[in-house]
């Protein structure tokens, strides 16, 4: 299993533990798990966008292109928002 994926399943268990082989989640776990994963994948995508000024120091075709980088970034933020990550 992923180890960020194992570590926001603990998290999401509290203080009961994983026994392998299966995952065994109560209800209300789950739901915080997936609320987990939903902004650990938010602030990872996140971390793709460009900063304005490292965008200023490019050349004007550059520009251009990391702005259409970012364009696709916050798209996907939007799209991902739409699934309740604030």
């Amino acid at each position: 299993m992923n180890e960020q994926i194992r570590l926001l399943a603990e998290e999401a268990m509290g203080t009961r533990k994983y026994v392998p082989p299966v995952w065994q989640f109560y209800d209300y776990e789950l739901e915080k798990f997936v609320e987990l994963i939903k902004q650990a994948i938010y602030d990872k995508v996140k971390e793709e966008l460009i900063p304005d000024d490292v965008i200023a120091e490019e050349n004007a075709q550059f520009q251009e292109y990391l702005k259409g980088c970012n364009g696709g970034t916050v798209d996907a933020l939007c799209h991902i928002k739409q699934f309740g990550v604030e």
